[in-house]
C-alpha cells in the first residue's frame, strides 16, 4: 500500500506553544485497506532535545491529532519516531519508549545521513516485516554480522554499543528495561 508524506498531520500540530520544535517533525501515512497508520518523525540533533520535546510531542499528538480520528484501530497505530545522529544513552532510549501514553515511540540513534528523512528508511524499518525461513547459516562470524544488519538494523545497532552488558543489551531489544 502507499506511504506518502500527510502534510495535514503535521499542520493539525500547529499553534504558538509548538513553534520550538514544529520545524522537526514530519508526517507520513501508510494507507492500508480500510484504516491509516500515521508517523510522526522528528529528527533532533541530540538527547537532550529528545528529553526536551518528546512528552509535548506527544500530548500535541494525543490532544491535536489523534483525539480527532475516528476509527480505532487508527488512534492506536500511530507511530512517534525520533531520529538521531549521535548515539543515544539507554536509559532515555528506555524512557521514552516504555512511555505507553497515546502512541507508539521509538528511538533511532547512530544514523547516517542518507537514513535521515527518508521515507523507503522508514517504511522499511517501522512496518516492512519479512521472514525468510530458507536463509543459509553463515560460515563465519563475519558473515552472521553481516546478514543481522541487512535483516535487523535495530539489534545490529544494539549489539555494537560497547558500555553495555549483554543482558542490557536484550533488555533494550525486547523493550522490558534493564534490571540493575
Amino acid at each position: 500500500m502507499e506511504f506518502d508524506l500527510y502534510e495535514q498531520g503535521k499542520e493539525l500540530l500547529k499553534n504558538e506553544d509548538n513553534l520550538e520544535w514544529i520545524d522537526k517533525i514530519t508526517c507520513w501515512v501508510k494507507k492500508e485497506l480500510g484504516y491509516n497508520i500515521y508517523i510522526f518523525q522528528v529528527i533532533v540533533d541530540n538527547q537532550i532535545e529528545i528529553e526536551k520535546y518528546y512528552e509535548t510531542i506527544t500530548a500535541s499528538i494525543a490532544i491535536d491529532f489523534q483525539a480527532n480520528l475516528e476509527k480505532a484501530i487508527e488512534k492506536w497505530n500511530i507511530y512517534l519516531v525520533f531520529e538521531c545522529r549521535e548515539s543515544i544513552d539507554w536509559k532515555i532510549r528506555l524512557k521514552v519508549e516504555q512511555d505507553k501514553y497515546a502512541v507508539r515511540k521509538v528511538v533511532w540513534d547512530d544514523l547516517k545521513e542518507e537514513e535521515l528523512n527518508n521515507k523507503e528508511y522508514i517504511n522499511k524499518r517501522l512496518l516492512c516485516f519479512e521472514i525468510n525461513e530458507n536463509l543459509e547459516r553463515p560460515k563465519d562470524r563475519g558473515d552472521l554480522i553481516k546478514i543481522l544488519e541487512e535483516n535487523d538494523l535495530e539489534l545490529y545497532k544494539i549489539l555494537q554499543k560497547k558500555d553495555l552488558t549483554l543482558y542490557e543489551k536484550v533488555a533494550m531489544y525486547v523493550g522490558d528495561g534493564i534490571n540493575e
